[in-house]
C-alpha cells in the first residue's frame, strides 16, 4: 500500500457517510451465509476501518479483533465500540500493514480482508499477507479476501458497483458518491496509484504455492456485484520441536 491510499484512508471524508454502515450490514447478512460463525470462533478483520463488520459480528464469537492502518478509523472504531466485550481494535503500522502476525492475536479462526487487497502494491504482497496469516492461524482457519479485482475490467466493474448498490440498497448513496468531492479525491488517488488487478490463474498460483485450498464464492458479498471473492482454508505454521 502506497504512502497516499495509507494519507487517503486517514481523511474524515473517505470515512464518513452512512454508506459505510449500510454495506456493512449487507455484508453481515451475506456472509453469515457462506462462513458458519460460532462462538468458539476467532475473527480477525484486516483493514476494519470504523470497525462496523467485527462490532456486529463480535456478540456471537468468542473475540473478535479490527486491524487497520488508520488512526482516524481506529478512533472512532474504539469510541463507537467502548465497554463491548470481546472486541479489540489494533494499529497496523502504514510501513509495515502485512505484518499481521506480530498483532497481539493467536488461534484465529476466521480472517477477513474485505475491499483492501486492491490497495496493495504488488501480489507479492497477496501472498505474504496469506503467509503471514498461517502463523496466527488455528486448524481450519478461513480466510475471505473479499472485492478482489480478478481478470478486471473498469466499464463492466463500475456497472457491478451500481447494480450492487441497487442489490444492496445503497444505489442513491453510490451515485450521489460519483458527484462528490470526495469521489474526485479518490479519482485522482487512484489515478496516481492504480489498484491492483490479477489474473485469475496468478491469484489461483499464489494460493497453491502457499499450499492453500481455495474457493470461489459467487455469491454478490459487497455490493460490488462482479468483484471476485476468495475463501482461502488456511492451514497454520507449525512450530519445529
Amino acid at each position: 500500500m502506497t504512502d497516499d491510499w495509507t494519507a487517503y484512508w486517514d481523511r474524515r471524508e473517505a470515512m464518513e457517510g452512512k454508506l459505510w454502515q449500510a454495506q456493512c450490514d449487507f455484508f453481515v447478512d451475506r456472509v453469515r451465509r457462506e462462513i458458519p460463525l460460532g462462538p468458539d470462533d476467532i475473527l480477525l478483520d484486516i483493514g476494519c476501518g470504523r470497525g462496523y463488520t467485527a462490532a456486529a459480528l463480535a456478540p456471537g464469537l468468542r473475540a473478535a479483533h479490527g486491524a487497520d492502518t488508520s488512526l482516524r478509523a481506529l478512533e472512532e472504531a474504539r469510541r463507537r465500540c467502548a465497554g463491548r466485550p470481546g472486541l479489540t481494535f489494533h494499529h497496523l503500522a502504514p510501513d509495515a500493514y502485512l505484518d499481521i502476525h506480530r498483532l497481539p492475536v493467536r488461534d484465529v479462526s476466521v480472517i477477513f480482508c474485505v475491499s483492501v487487497v486492491q490497495y496493495y502494491k504488488n501480489i507479492g504482497e497477496v501472498r505474504t499477507l496469506i503467509a503471514n496469516a498461517k502463523k496466527i492461524a488455528a486448524p481450519g482457519c478461513r480466510m475471505l479476501l473479499a472485492d478482489l479485482l480478478v481478470d478486471y475490467n473498469q466499464c463492466l466493474d463500475v456497472a457491478g458497483v451500481l447494480l450492487g448498490g441497487m442489490e444492496s440498497g445503497t444505489f442513491c448513496a453510490k451515485l450521489g458518491e460519483v458527484f462528490s468531492g470526495k469521489h474526485r479525491l479518490y479519482g485522482r488517488t487512484r489515478a496516481e496509484h492504480p489498484v491492483l488487478t490479477m489474473r485469475r490463474a496468478e491469484f489461483e498460483a499464489v494460493c497453491a504455492a502457499e499450499n492453500t485450498r481455495l474457493r470461489f464464492i459467487r455469491r454478490n458479498l459487497t455490493g460490488n456485484r462482479f468483484r471476485t471473492h476468495a475463501l482461502i482454508d488456511i492451514l497454520p505454521v507449525v512450530d519445529a520441536c
